[in-house]
């Protein structure tokens, strides 16, 4: 991602499109997710969301996912 340098003003940036939250399971990337987008009035969408139960149930417990809990 470019960005601008501190001696080039305040020039208007366009609002990303899109935030990615990365981090260790347990980390908190689902709260600071969802608390940003209603702070900034966007939709929420949690990764999580997209795994099968059986993978949630995984990473809720600690328990890595293997190549085989990823595979589509």
């Amino acid at each position: 991602m470019a960005t601008e340098s501190p001696h080039m003003g305040s020039a208007s940036r366009p609002s990303p499109a899109v935030v990615i939250v990365m981090g260790v399971s347990g980390s908190g990337k689902s709260t600071i997710g969802a608390l940003l987008a209603s702070r900034l009035h966007w939709e929420f969408e949690d990764a999580d969301w997209i795994h099968p139960a059986s993978n949630v149930d995984k990473m809720h417990s600690g328990i890595p996912l293997t190549d085989e809990d990823r595979w589509p």
